[in-house]
């Protein structure tokens, strides 16, 4: 367990835990800002512009219920007070602006939460395409995470090896992150036989690496809008008649079947705040102790999945001592929340919830891999 009592030892070990995490390669990925209140909209009546509102409040809250939540029945209503202006699209088509400061209030005012508007870049891979419908699906899925308010690019990437296996989580995060997104969504189409998935790194066929394609351009956003690794149970049989969705971050990963959007719909729903009022998710300050921190490669891991924890908007380190770190963590729903995360984690184990400890923080145990 930490001590409270600052020495000049411990010190000096964070100082330089810090100088050595200063060499450390930096992120080049980062959320990317979602237009949430610019909406397409048909016309300048007063029910086109309720129609864009109801738009923008699924946006706003990264919920599709809020299309049709009771609670924002008023304020659909009086969409057109809202209205800032309006503008043309990227294709020509007529766009509302709403006035986000004064819509942002009235949902604040409602008890509703609110998504932030920097999001996580995802990368979205089609695997194996199929030439035929390529075009229907990439349509698709950017209009549902258009309305969803999720940015993403779907591209061809090879996500397998020379065996046709998926390869190991670790370089499909690495090939991501490449690119500049924060994770990873792969789909199998239905009817597609099922490659048995890299569960760890010695899956990989020898020689195999996670280079993109050199036909794959570095993509850009297209519209504004748990268990680690994937395993064979968790895909499709031959002859399936759903898509097989997998989402890589680097804190998790989760698999989920269904139609061809069901990927983008509940990597949203992970993603975006939980549907209810909104003081059951307002940021809370938390420590968290970690033990098993035997390197500067597992302290980065750990800040890294930290960071990538739902609702997360920081972590940084205050205290180092032998092989325990202790980090100030900012998170959706507070400390609550982020033991709901890590006790989820097969990286995680818990040794005492908060308050249990010394010091209140929660204690867990890294495990590497």
């Amino acid at each position: 367990m930490l001590s409270r009592k600052t020495t000049a030892k411990r010190l000096v070990r964070y100082a330089l835990l810090l100088a050595a995490c200063a060499l450390l390669p930096v992120r080049s990925f980062a959320a990317r800002p979602v237009p949430v209140f610019e909406v397409d909209v048909a016309g300048q009546s007063a029910s086109a512009l309720q129609q864009a509102m109801r738009e923008a409040l699924v946006r706003a809250t990264g919920r599709q219920e809020s299309a049709t939540d009771p609670v924002f029945a008023g304020l659909i209503a009086d969409a057109p007070k809202y209205v800032q202006g309006y503008d043309r699209g990227r294709q020509g088509e007529m766009q509302v602006i709403f006035n986000a400061a004064a819509v942002g209030q009235a949902i604040a005012a409602l008890d509703r939460s609110t998504w932030d508007p920097s999001r996580p870049f995802t990368l979205v891979v089609i695997n194996p395409p199929d030439p035929a419908d390529q075009a229907a699906d990439q349509a698709g899925l950017e209009q549902a995470a258009e309305e969803r308010g999720l940015p993403i690019s779907v591209v061809p990437l090879p996500v397998t090896d020379s065996s046709g296996n998926l390869l190991t989580r670790a370089a499909l995060l690495e090939m991501a992150h490449r690119y500049g997104a924060e994770q990873l969504l792969i789909g199998r189409p239905p009817a597609q036989s099922t490659a048995s998935p890299a569960g760890s790194p010695s899956a990989a066929a020898p020689g195999v690496t996670a280079a993109p394609s050199a036909a794959a351009a570095p993509p850009a956003a297209s519209g504004p809008g748990v268990a680690q690794g994937a395993t064979a149970a968790a895909r499709s049989s031959p002859g399936s008649s759903e898509w097989q969705w997998t989402l890589y971050t680097d804190f998790t990963s989760r698999s989920w079947s269904g139609p061809l959007t069901v990927g983008i719909e509940d990597t949203v729903d992970l993603l975006a705040p939980p549907a209810g009022p909104a003081a059951a998710n307002v940021p809370g300050e938390t420590e968290v102790e970690i033990e098993g921190v035997s390197d500067l490669t597992d302290y980065a891991n750990i800040e890294l999945m930290l960071e990538a924890v739902p609702g997360v908007s920081k972590a940084n380190v205050r205290q180092v001592e032998g092989d325990s770190v202790l980090f100030d963590v900012t998170v959706r729903g507070g400390g609550a929340a982020i033991d709901r995360a890590l006790s989820s984690s097969p990286n995680f184990t818990r040794l005492a919830p908060a308050g249990a400890a010394s010091g209140g923080a929660s204690l867990y145990r890294y495990r590497p891999g």
